[in-house]
Parts: structure tokens; C-alpha cells; sequence
């Protein structure tokens, strides 16, 4: 349960300072060092594959005639 509650922390940290806290967090609820920095290296391709999902669709949209 502690390890789920790490990753949300993770998963909602954004600014560099808040990614900090939440490692600390993480490292404090008994989390091991290399599965956080698995995890953080899952979510940033995730967020990623979404975000270059994101410039296609809008690139598309721009191709669109009005």
C-alpha cells in the first residue's frame, strides 16, 4: 500500500521542487531507489507518447480545410 501511495505522489508531482519532495516521500515510505526512478522513467515516456499524441491530433486539425 505504501509503494501505491509513493507513485501517486510521484505521478502528481510537476514542478522539479515538488518531483524532489515526492522522491523523499517515496524513498520515506520504504520505496527502493531504483524502482522510483523506474517508475519516474515509465511516467515521462508515457506522458510523452500523450503529449507528442496531442501535436498530432492538433497538426491535423490544422490541416483540416474550414
Amino acid at each position: 500500500m505504501a509503494h501505491e501511495i509513493a507513485k501517486l505522489i510521484l505521478e502528481h508531482a510537476g514542478r522539479f521542487i515538488d518531483r524532489a519532495e515526492a522522491v523523499d516521500v517515496a524513498l520515506w515510505l520504504g520505496m527502493p531507489l531504483h524502482e522510483i526512478e523506474e517508475y519516474l522513467d515509465w511516467l515521462e515516456s508515457i506522458r510523452g507518447a500523450a503529449n507528442n499524441g496531442r501535436s498530432e491530433d492538433a497538426e491535423q486539425e490544422d490541416d483540416r480545410p474550414s
